[in-house]
């Protein structure tokens, strides 16, 4: 990807996060990406391209770091850890992502059956790898789509509480919530 292009949706992302959609113009991304308002253009059509395009390549990036190392294939405990600490490190490293999430999903251009495409395209190993826990006897009996909510979109509340300074997290906790996490899809 160009450097001009990553500082367009990058600039994009963090005003959306900050300012929401009302807030964003294609003047302001210029500005935050030091270019020309012209040269968004040839990277992106519109605004809603260079939207859309923000939030598929941020769904894009989250899925690679959170599925670092992690062997989906083998649906135990030291797979599930890595997954989930690869998860909180990536949304503490990168609260943006979570703001221009919100944002993005409560704009009028979030379409469910788009996100569902995206999350078939990006997550479809992690749901994969909570769908062989759940064959192999290990998960609770439910959709694997539900197990990993219980498992790791807890994370995103989770840092979003850390961010805005209400709960303290840590490398010690981490073990704890870890536990608590992969106690809860367990099937008993």
């Amino acid at each position: 990807m160009s450097d001009k292009r990553e500082r367009i949706l990058n600039a994009a992302e963090t005003l959306i996060a900050h300012y929401g959609f009302q807030g964003m113009s294609m003047h302001l991304v210029a500005k935050h990406a030091e270019v020309a308002t012209g040269t968004i253009y040839r990277y992106f059509a519109s605004k809603e391209t260079l939207l859309r395009c923000v939030h598929e390549e941020r769904m894009r990036v989250v899925s690679l770091a959170i599925q670092k190392d992690v062997d989906l294939g083998q649906p135990g405990y030291p797979q599930f850890r890595t997954l989930w600490l690869n998860c909180i490190h990536y949304l503490l490293d990168n609260p943006d992502c979570l703001l221009y999430r919100v944002q993005y999903e409560a704009s009028p251009l979030f379409d469910r059956e788009e996100d569902k495409r995206m999350d078939d395209r990006y997550f479809k190993p992690i749901f994969e790898f909570f769908e062989r826990g759940r064959e192999a006897g290990i998960f609770r009996d439910i959709p694997a789509e539900l197990l990993g909510f219980l498992a790791l979109e807890n994370l995103l509340l989770l840092s979003q509480k850390h961010a805005k300074g209400c709960i303290e997290l840590s490398e010690e906790l981490y073990e704890q919530l870890i536990d608590a996490s992969w106690n809860a899809i367990l099937k008993r």
